[in-house]
């Protein structure tokens, strides 16, 4: 007789699933918090998961990030046109259409740990102060690399 068929699938000594923070919380933290914001954001949600490998998506995400800021303030040419197309206020919308890029592949991400959660009816965990957090890191990185770029530029 095989003993493994006799032992219990759920044992006590399994970690209970991470509960993510909403959906939600991360769109309006990409919309009002920029595209450092919700790659911070979303890294907790990884780290929560305990999915490392994770990383290997946001590096990518934060070398875009650093490129796009960079190159708004170096001034580079195809982007400046595209800005002065917009008009007023070209460079928040276009920060704001990376950012919402930028959540659009981290919810395909997590897409799955999302659906599971509504379906049980798990509540996510008050978003506010990991919310507020990642925001004003976000904030301090945007400025940093701004400030970088336009100290080298000069």
């Amino acid at each position: 007789m095989r003993e493994s068929l006799l032992t219990p699938s759920l044992s006590p000594s399994r970690a209970p699933a991470a509960i993510l923070y909403s959906a939600q919380s991360g769109f309006l933290l990409a919309f009002f918090g920029g595209p450092f914001a919700i790659i911070l954001y979303s890294a907790l949600n990884s780290w929560k998961l305990r999915r490392p490998l994770d990383a290997l998506a946001y590096l990518p995400a934060l070398a875009l990030s650093t490129a796009f800021f960079v190159a708004i303030q170096a001034g580079y040419a195809p982007l400046i046109s595209v800005i002065d197309a917009i008009g007023a206020g070209g460079e928040r919308i276009l920060s704001r259409a990376l950012a919402m890029a930028l959540f659009g592949v981290v919810y395909l991400m997590h897409r799955k740990q999302h659906r599971s959660a509504v379906l049980f009816g798990a509540k996510p965990p008050a978003p506010w102060i990991p919310a507020i957090a990642c925001g004003v890191l976000g904030y301090g990185m945007t400025w940093l690399v701004l400030h970088y770029a336009k100290a080298v530029s000069v």
